[in-house]
């Protein structure tokens, strides 16, 4: 008798306990030199993630984001795939960075999980069967547009182009891409300067380097707080000279730490700064509230990761059958525009340009 009781109890119990969490994972650099692209994509996609929860969660299962820190690594980034495999997780939102998203792409394969990425803009991984989705286009979009804005808007012929080894996956396909535009419409490249911000480095001599060809125009692709650096010596050599960057700038450390050298620049952007839509002001309170911050391009961009993938799940997506659903739903509403993937997981997404006039990022009329 005793023993049926306790089995009802123990019954009784189970049927209590709230049903396990659903388990997403979260790779990219949320430390270091590169935290301002990486933790503020992990903040995005946390906020999205607790808002989930905080209206029934997916299926009544709360949702639980695991964040591995990938050091800006490749091993270290492989080795955190593994790792969140043998955890359980049903797909991994992020990295962050083009260099991680190439190094990673393999081992997702190898461990059958599908990410979705954030901020990865790299060329390399276009039109690939694999399974890296992105939520922002490639640097086919970004750079050749910025090219072709930078000659019309400054009026310049000749360029140079300075960009970071650390990720080079992106900053070589931007530099590809933008030479390739830039030539088009009868600018030239007169250098490639490339220097690696995990080194050691010289940022005056990094600056005399890039402007010994006698550019119009220096092209900037580098994380936000060496290009704030590379730009004030820049500008410290050649007062009025123009420049413009690629998207992996354009964070609020560029402003912070740029000051009056970064202005009048040209900066590429994946996201409406000054969007004014109910959808966009009620996220924009909740992440000032929540982290004391603006988002940023990077924290509008995990949010919208972690909201493909919840959708995803939302609609019966298991690990087994992740990369099918998002493949059949196709589309899905990001935070400001549409997320239209291919047949390959890659998205194409509208383009913003700003020029920096007193501390911000002012969006470019166009006529």
């Amino acid at each position: 008798m005793r023993r049926a009781v306790f089995l009802v109890l123990t019954l009784l119990l189970a049927a209590c306990q709230p049903p396990p969490p659903v388990k997403l994972g979260f790779i990219a650099g949320v430390s270091g030199r590169f935290a301002d692209l990486g933790g503020v994509g992990r903040n995005g996609a946390q906020l999205a993630v607790e808002m989930r929860n905080q209206s029934g969660g997916i299926n009544g299962r709360k949702v639980e984001l695991l964040v591995r820190d990938d050091h800006q690594d490749a091993d270290t980034a492989r080795a955190a795939v593994h790792q969140l495999s043998s955890e359980g997780v049903i797909a991994i939102v992020g990295p962050m960075t083009s260099v991680v998203g190439a190094a990673i792409a393999p081992t997702l394969d190898e461990n059958g999980l599908v990410a979705v990425a954030g901020t990865v803009t790299t060329t390399s991984l276009t039109a690939k069967d694999d399974n890296f989705f992105r939520v922002i286009s490639t640097t086919r979009i970004y750079a050749r547009n910025n090219a072709v804005e930078s000659l019309r808007r400054f009026g310049v012929k000749r360029a140079s182009i300075l960009i970071d080894q650390a990720n080079a996956d992106y900053t070589e396909s931007w530099m590809q891409d933008f030479k390739a535009a830039f030539e088009e419409k009868g600018g030239e490249i007169v250098s490639v300067v490339r220097f690696d911000s995990r080194q050691a480095k010289n940022f005056q001599q990094i600056a005399s380097q890039v402007l010994a060809a006698r550019p119009d125009l220096v092209g900037l692709a580098s994380n936000a707080t060496d290009a704030a650096m590379l730009v004030q010596k820049i500008r410290q050599l050649r007062p009025g000279i123009a420049i413009t960057g690629g998207g992996w700038t354009a964070s609020e450390r560029l402003l912070e730490l740029g000051g009056r050298a970064v202005e009048g620049m040209l900066v590429e952007q994946y996201y409406n700064r000054h969007d004014q839509s109910d959808t966009y002001s009620q996220f924009l309170r909740a992440y000032r509230q929540r982290f004391g911050q603006d988002p940023g391009y990077a924290g509008v961009a995990g949010f919208d990761a972690a909201n493909v993938a919840m959708e995803a799940i939302s609609h019966g997506a298991t690990r087994e059958t992740f990369k099918a659903t998002l493949l059949k739903l196709r589309t899905f509403r990001g935070l400001q525009d549409e997320i239209r993937f291919d047949d390959f997981g890659d998205a194409n997404r509208q383009l913003y340009m700003t020029r920096i006039e007193n501390g911000r990022f002012v969006p470019l009329e166009y006529q």
